[in-house]
């Protein structure tokens, strides 16, 4: 498996941001999800759901970071070829909703980095602490709860939509869309 993109497959590194940041992502919306309803009215449930929530927020810099090294190898990297069978309009479709994910992904994080500045949260990164982007404001500490909140239900559909257009096209197309994408070996290109 080549590490760079060929006409017809991703390449291990495009791979591996691709399934590495799914797993992520999945992990921390349903972290999030859980920790959001935890009590804390002793200091040992405050300790354990701010822990959770540090954890939460080391995770989402990362998918930060990730996602800016993804767009910077996928700059450098061939694009890969659209099936033959793909109208324009699928193809507008399938460009559209790859830029709404990569959009999502920074948009994400970047309104829950908000959002802790803003509340007058610390934000670290795995134990480092991180510039506040704000000062304390409630009023846009609340916008930015809601917007991660948003986008979060965004991430959702556009990750369903993502799935439903794979599947779509591996069992009612036949084509190697989720092939191109897939962790099993691929078969070798035949020459031209």
């Amino acid at each position: 498996m080549a590490l760079k993109n060929t006409d017809t497959s991703y390449g291990v590194i495009a791979k591996a941001f691709h399934w590495g940041m799914f797993l992520i992502l999945l992990g921390l919306l349903v972290l999030g999800n859980y920790m959001h309803g935890l009590p804390a009215d002793t200091p040992e449930q405050m300790g354990y759901k701010f822990g959770l929530y540090d954890q939460h927020k080391s995770f989402g810099i990362l998918i930060l970071v990730l996602v800016v090294f993804r767009l910077g190898w996928r700059m450098i990297n061939p694009s890969l070829k659209m099936p033959g069978n793909m109208s324009k309009i699928e193809i507008a479709s399938a460009h559209a909703m790859h830029m709404l994910l990569y959009i999502i992904m920074l948009a994400q994080p970047l309104f829950g980095w908000l959002m802790s500045s803003y509340g007058g949260h610390p934000v670290k990164f795995f134990g480092f602490n991180l510039p506040a982007l704000a000062e304390k404001d409630k009023g846009m500490g609340d916008f930015f709860h809601e917007a991660h909140e948003i986008t979060a239900f965004l991430l959702i559909a556009a990750f369903v939509i993502h799935v439903a257009a794979a599947l779509f096209h591996h069992f009612v197309r036949k084509d190697d869309v989720l092939d191109r994408m897939s962790l099993r070996p691929t078969k070798p290109e035949k020459p031209e």
